[in-house]
């Protein structure tokens, strides 16, 4: 799934659509995050940075402050060294490229972008649920996104749902 050049054709796109600073989170740093990574900077159309856990953290400080005074650019990072203990002001959307049903992990996450800034008064979330299901059977990434659809509710988070066929 990680791997699905469609897919992740269609997490680049979206992340270049977005005006402002987005934060793209991801699970593997070899599989998925690296490959994100590289052809968003082959677009040229955002200034794209990288944190991962091999990121020194004299360099995590630079991009942590180079993002905070970027208006529009793109921080791809790994959920472990992004979903807590950094604290970017200046970030106006989250598209979590990874699937995750933890509950502690999504809500440190969107407190990424719910950071209050003078450039922003709202923030928004892309949480992709993959449709993977075959006849009755509904695949985990899918059953992971209701959970999380779950959590939105109880937060009283407002929502869209949208359907997006990537064809092959």
């Amino acid at each position: 799934m990680i791997t699905n050049s469609k897919r992740n054709d269609f997490i680049i796109n979206l992340a270049n659509s977005i005006k402002g600073n987005v934060l793209v989170l991801f699970n593997y740093v070899e599989k998925h995050g690296i490959p994100l990574f590289q052809q968003l900077q082959a677009k040229k159309i955002k200034d794209t940075f990288m944190i991962y856990g091999k990121t020194e953290t004299e360099e995590r400080e630079l991009i942590r402050n180079l993002v905070d005074k970027h208006n529009n650019s793109i921080l791809v990072a790994s959920y472990g060294t992004c979903s807590t203990g950094i604290n970017i002001k200046n970030i106006n959307a989250i598209i979590f490229a990874s699937p995750s049903k933890s509950v502690i992990r999504i809500l440190q996450s969107i407190g990424r972008a719910l950071r209050k800034s003078e450039t922003k008064d709202k923030a928004l979330v892309f949480d992709i649920g993959d449709n993977l299901s075959y006849k009755s059977y509904r695949n985990h990434t899918l059953r992971h996104m209701d959970e999380r659809l779950d959590l939105y509710n109880r937060e009283k988070f407002t929502y869209n749902v949208k359907t997006i066929r990537l064809e092959e």
